[in-house]
């Protein structure tokens, strides 16, 4: 904290110096006779809610990322990069390729053990987030995202399958001319090397982008080696001046992923590059991994608020996983159709701005389980890549099951200008859910086919005070819920095929209040100059909250609901642009999750069973304090620096916040560590006529920080901690050709 609270004094230090300076300038230039200038602020929309709306208009928290925030000298690996100076939002970079970033937002998405749980990602209209509520991102390619919405708190009542929130991902733009060539090469440590090559352009009516790039990564830690090809397409095409259409096509290749693991508390102080030798005798990590995607969309506005949308997409999805005791082979389809209608209506001075709309969605997928019988020792540390899983010997079937959901949710909202200083917002939604599984592996002499149906209405209420015109204070209610994945419904620790007859949805109630503004301000000289804030307060009630643990043995990890927990929780964030190309920004999460009932049985010798009560205890993953402090500033020669602050604070491993009953191991060990880590940023860009050329650089930790990114909740054996990197490094260069 110390550290923390010396480089936050730094920084406004050194804004405060330039800011003076310019201020004198200022002053000599108003002795002059220059005149002070209104700055006109463009309004900033949001289609976060389903139709286009102001974000001052909207009763919920609303973060918009733009690209230079998202592109600008990063590496692209992790959406870690985007959002951190988002208050609410925590994203765990495991440097891992194969489990990717697990993403929380108020505490939802915690328990993740590969993807993102409990949020809704869409990418150009189009869901990257299963039916059952898992979202997948190895096809996301953040050099080619131009806008990110993030809607903090939860969406259900929108969305479904939704309670953490939305991360609304938008391909940036295409240029006014025929064609932009962009290439782009990232070189840095652990064998960082990431190859990009974007096209884009405008003929006609319609624009496009194609975007192509193959990384290849060694990794920080042994057996964290990664390789993948990835292209993404999106064309916008203006079919009349009320229609618009937009194509979407993604594909990805990943011939490997290594999964290192985690390890002890001890092994991540002292040795946190290591991994075991089972794991990498096991090979553990993802093979031969295909997911491709495509969608279209397509808006008719009339122009006087009134919308109707509908997409139509499909996906498909295959891998091999290898995790210590058996190797699983997926393969699935996915698709749906999403549809929305907005019409404004005027009755006598009241305005109402009408939203409905309905989603279906299904899933149908194989997935079959055999013994993990490893390869042979002695290519262990020898064998690289894909040659590993060449040498990946199978043992016998263990199970063979056929998985469909099938999904379909409708909503409305409804919105009432009661005053044009106050608005009303109604909404809510109802969603059914059908999971089945089809077992056609009857060795074991027993047919464990089944389904399970699952159903919740989502309401919500939500008002907005607008006492200025960029200034608004709102309040909001709502419900949402989240099913099981067919991954956590179908690992059960009897072993047996089918879904699992217990575990149930997870279910919340939330109260959320706040407040969002900002003030343009200065003079023709500097037009960028602006004050930003947002403020909010919320307490979520979770009931039957999905928890996972970790059994002997293996590293697959099983689920179960705890009684009841709440999380009450505080937001603040503060943007400041004193002068043009100057930013500085500071964000604040206070996350207080705790357990209220959860009575769990343990094991105290073999043969007694003891139930202990939780109660009182914090939920593990999720840190309760995390500080983000930033300043950017960009010269008037084309010249950019930035540094980043993240401070977080510690927060438990396991459920029991200590050791458990029959645990002597010190308290220590069950705990994440506070960490503060500075990242920086240096480039330059100049632009030529039809060429433009920027060089960018970048240092991670930079001063060395030893801490871990991440944990695995309740692991078993106490191998909760997933070590971060070092000091670590990065160059590379953009080139952009411009022709029409």
């Amino acid at each position: 904290m110390r550290s923390l609270l010396f480089f936050s004094l730094l920084l406004f230090a050194a804004a405060s110096y330039v800011f003076s300076q310019e201020m004198q300038s200022q002053n000599q230039d108003s002795l002059q006779a220059s005149e002070e200038v209104k700055v006109e602020f463009e309004p900033i929309v949001v289609t976060a809610t389903r139709s286009e709306r102001p974000i001052l208009r909207v009763p919920y928290a609303i973060d918009v990322i733009g690209e230079e925030e998202i592109q600008r000298a990063e590496t692209g690996l992790s959406l870690d990069e985007a959002v951190r100076a988002v208050p609410g939002i925590v994203v765990n970079s495991r440097h891992n390729r194969d489990r990717g970033d697990r993403i929380i937002i108020r505490g939802i998405g915690s328990r993740a053990q590969y993807g993102v749980r409990g949020i809704k990602v869409i990418l150009d209209g189009i869901p990257l987030t299963l039916p059952d509520g898992q979202s997948l991102l190895h096809n996301l390619d953040l050099g080619s995202v131009g806008k990110i919405e993030i809607l903090r708190g939860p969406s259900s009542s929108l969305y479904g399958n939704a309670a953490g929130g939305l991360i609304d991902i938008q391909t940036q733009s295409a240029p006014s001319t025929p064609y932009l060539f962009q290439p782009r090469f990232v070189v840095g440590s652990d064998g960082l090397l990431k190859w990009q090559g974007k096209l884009s352009g405008t003929v006609g009516r319609h624009d496009y982008l194609i975007n192509a790039n193959k990384l290849t990564l060694d990794g920080y830690r042994e057996h964290s080696s990664a390789s993948s090809y990835s292209v993404n397409a999106v064309g916008r095409h203006r079919i009349s001046d009320q229609v618009r259409m937009t194509t979407v096509l993604n594909y990805i290749y990943a011939p490997y992923l290594l999964n290192p693991g985690s390890v002890s508390k001890t092994d991540a102080i002292n040795v946190p590059s290591k991994t075991s030798f089972f794991n990498k005798q096991r090979a553990y990590g993802r093979s031969n991994e295909r997911q491709g995607q495509g969608g279209i969309s397509m808006i008719y506005d009339d122009g006087h608020a009134n919308q109707f949308a509908v997409s139509i997409y499909a996906s498909s999805y295959s891998y091999i996983v290898a995790i210590p005791i058996e190797i699983i082979d997926l393969d699935w389809i996915s698709g749906g159709m999403r549809t929305v209608f907005s019409k404004r209506f005027q009755i006598g001075n009241t305005n109402l701005l009408w939203t409905i709309g309905t989603d279906i969605e299904a899933y149908d997928g194989r997935r079959v389980e055999f013994e993990n019988q490893g390869i042979p020792s002695d290519q262990v540390g020898v064998a690289e890549g894909s040659e590993i899983y060449d040498l990946l010997k199978y043992g016998q079937r263990l199970s063979d099951q056929d998985e469909r959901v099938f999904g379909v949710g409708s909503f409305t909202q409804c919105e009432i200008s009661l005053h044009p200083q106050w608005d009303l917002i109604l909404g809510g939604r109802y969603d059914y859910y059908k999971f089945k599984a089809s077992d056609h592996f009857m060795e074991d002499g027993v047919n464990h086919s089944g389904t399970r149906n699952m159903d919740r209405f989502s309401p919500r209420v939500g008002i907005i005070y607008q006492p200025y015109e960029l200034v608004k204070v709102y309040g909001n209610y709502s419900t949402a819920f989240q099913t099981p994945t067919t991954t956590e419904l179908g690992n059960q620790v009897t072993g047996v095929g089918g879904f699992n007859p217990d575990l149930k949805p997870e279910s919340m109630r939330s109260f959320e209040i706040g407040i969002q503004g900002m003030q343009p301000f200065g003079q023709k000289k500097f037009p960028g100059r602006r004050f930003e804030y947002d403020l909010s307060f919320y307490m979520l009630n979770i009931e039957d909250m999905l928890i996972p643990f970790q059994i002997q043995g293996t590293s697959e990890e099983f689920y179960r609901n705890a009684g009841k927990t709440q999380n009450k929780g505080a937001e603040i964030q503060l943007n400041w642009s004193p002068i043009n190309g100057l930013r500085t920004s500071l964000a604040y999460t206070f996350m207080d999750f705790v357990f209220k009932d959860y009575t769990i049985e343990t094991s105290v010798d073999d043969t007694t069973v003891q139930l202990f009560q939780l109660k009182g205890k914090e939920v593990p993953g999720v840190p309760p304090q995390q500080i983000f402090a930033g300043i950017a500033y960009r010269l008037p020669v084309g010249a950019y620096s930035e540094i980043k602050l993240n401070w977080v604070d510690r927060y438990f491993a396991n459920d029991y916040n200590g050791p458990p009953p029959d645990n002597t191991k010190s308290s220590t060990n069950f705990f994440n560590d506070t960490y503060f880590v500075v990242d920086l940023r240096l480039g330059i860009q100049q632009t030529f006529t039809k060429i433009g050329i920027e060089i960018f650089s970048g240092i991670n930790n930079l001063f060395d920080e030893r801490y871990n990114s991440s944990v695995v909740p309740n692991a078993f054996g106490d191998l909760f901690f997933e070590p971060a990197p070092g000091r670590s490094w990065y160059s590379g260069i953009h080139i952009s050709f411009s022709g029409g």
